[in-house]
């Protein structure tokens, strides 16, 4: 039998990689509303089908490229995943995020088909799997701040003056960056949660919410009635200061203001902590409400 070059070794590795991500990507992209089965599906496809896909290929211990690529892919997949912006980035679309699945597959076969069919001293297979792991270990290990600084960068672009609320009297519980809220009601602008300190110290369940938007979309007026918001709540009425209040009977109560070219909206259980923690609003940096948790 002709020997094989590690030239068409590569590539027909390249090609199952293809396919496996590609199936992969594509179940993942259709894992909303069934999460369990697509889950199980996708732990379970990369072994059998790229085991099917390495004895058609021919390739040179097929074997070992069908139990090697499976751990390869998946764990290029979490390292790759972790270097692209989250979903909470609004400079790119969902579907960019089947990209790592695919890239994951390109490589992770690829390379062990390639260490696979190599001839020779073992040290250089070795030395190539060591390296491998040890750069994914690495990507893995600094994933949150890897994301931390993606969502700054996204923040950072933002239209508006970054306002948050203080430590001593609040505790962060999360950030995120969003474009196209509710269908297109608010562009592109920014969302903390918070919980309130009691006086010893502890944290309360009384939540906090301030979202942020570009005074470029309107006053605070039309961010208190715009029609998603105001859906099944009383009609919004004025508060001195140019403030704007809207209280649903059941629900929290939202205070909407304007601060140079930042509109605000801040949700809590009451009328009189939502305008606190409006009053308590500062300046801060981009960096920081990236690292809230």
């Amino acid at each position: 039998m002709r020997t094989m070059t590690s030239w068409a070794v590569t590539g027909r590795g390249t090609l199952i990689g293809t396919v496996v991500g590609a199936v992969e990507g594509a179940i993942w992209w259709h894992a909303e509303g069934i999460a369990v089965i697509h889950l199980f599906l996708i732990l379970l496809v990369p072994v059998p089908l790229g085991a099917m896909l390495a004895v058609r290929a021919r390739l040179p211990r097929w074997w070992v490229t069908a139990l090697a690529g499976p751990l390869a892919f998946a764990a290029l997949v979490q390292a790759l995943d972790a270097l692209i912006p989250s979903h909470s980035a609004p400079e790119l679309p969902e579907a960019f995020h089947v990209l790592p699945f695919v890239l994951a597959g390109v490589i992770g076969y690829a390379a062990v088909a390639r260490i696979a069919a190599s001839h020779g001293p073992r040290w250089p297979r070795i030395a190539a799997a060591v390296a491998l792991s040890v750069l994914v270990a690495v990507i893995l290990q600094g994933r949150a701040a890897i994301a931390d600084w993606h969502k700054e960068r996204a923040i950072a672009g933002l239209d508006l003056t970054v306002l948050g609320l203080g430590a001593h009297t609040y505790q962060s519980n999360g950030s995120v960056v969003w474009q196209d809220l509710q269908g297109g009601d608010l562009p592109a602008g920014l969302s903390m949660w918070y919980e309130l300190r009691n006086t010893a110290g502890t944290v309360d369940i009384r939540s906090i919410d301030v979202t942020l938007v570009p005074a470029s979309w309107g006053s605070a007026e039309e961010l208190c009635t715009r029609p998603s918001a105001a859906a099944s709540r009383r009609t919004c009425r004025p508060l001195p200061g140019n403030l704007w209040l809207r209280a649903d009977e059941y629900g929290p109560v939202s205070v909407t203001a304007q601060r140079q070219e930042t509109l605000i909206e801040v949700s809590a259980p009451s009328e009189a902590e939502a305008r606190a923690a409006l009053a308590d609003l500062r300046p801060v940096t981009a960096q920081t409400v990236a690292s809230y948790r």
